[in-house]
C-alpha cells in the first residue's frame, strides 16, 4: 500500500510539458499533474527549474513568432513574457518549491561519479532534500541513475491510476 500522499517531485522537462503541449511527453505529463492534484499528493519541483521554465516558455513562443512572422516586435515580447510569467504564476499554485544550499551543490559535486549532469544532480539533491516518494522525469539518461526512485510522466500516471 502507498502512503498518501505522495511527494512526487517533477524535474523540469514534466514542468515543460505541462505549458508546452507540442513537446512528446506532455499529454502524460499533463495528465499525471491533473491526477495527482485530483488526488491530492504533494507537487514538488526544484527552485531553480523555475528559470529554465521561464526561459524555455518564452524562447519557444519567440521561436514561433519568428517562423510565422519573421520577426519578433516588440509588443510580441512583452505579450510573450507575459505568458511566460504566468506560468510560472501558474507552476507556484500548482506545485511547491523545493529550496536548495550549500549541502545540495556539495551533493550535486558529489553524484558527479555516478551522472555527469550537474542539472540532473541538482534534481537528485532537490528530492533528497524533499523526501520525495518518487521523481517524475522524461530523462532516460536520469531514470537510469537516479538515487531515488524515479519514474516517467506516463508510468507514474499508470501506477496513481491503479491505486
Amino acid at each position: 500500500m502507498k502512503r498518501h500522499p505522495l511527494r512526487l517531485l517533477l524535474d523540469t522537462n514534466v514542468l515543460l510539458d505541462e505549458y508546452l503541449p507540442t513537446r512528446p511527453s506532455s499529454a502524460d505529463s499533463r495528465q499525471l499533474i491533473d491526477l495527482a492534484l485530483e488526488q491530492r499528493h504533494m507537487l514538488l519541483f526544484p527552485a531553480r527549474a523555475i528559470v529554465d521554465v521561464h526561459y524555455m516558455i518564452s524562447r519557444t513562443f519567440k521561436q514561433m513568432v519568428r517562423e510565422e512572422r519573421g520577426a519578433v516586435q516588440e509588443t510580441d515580447a512583452r505579450a510573450i513574457a507575459e505568458v511566460a510569467w504566468g506560468c510560472v504564476d501558474n507552476l507556484c499554485e500548482l506545485a511547491t518549491a523545493v529550496g536548495m544550499d550549500g549541502s545540495d551543490v556539495w551533493l550535486a559535486r558529489k553524484y558527479r561519479a555516478l551522472h555527469g549532469d550537474l542539472e540532473d544532480n541538482f534534481v537528485l539533491a532537490a528530492a533528497e532534500r524533499a523526501d520525495a516518494d518518487f521523481l517524475v522525469t522524461s530523462d532516460q539518461q536520469l531514470l537510469r541513475k537516479a538515487t531515488v526512485a524515479a519514474l516517467s510522466p506516463k508510468d507514474m500516471l499508470a501506477l496513481l491510476r491503479a491505486d
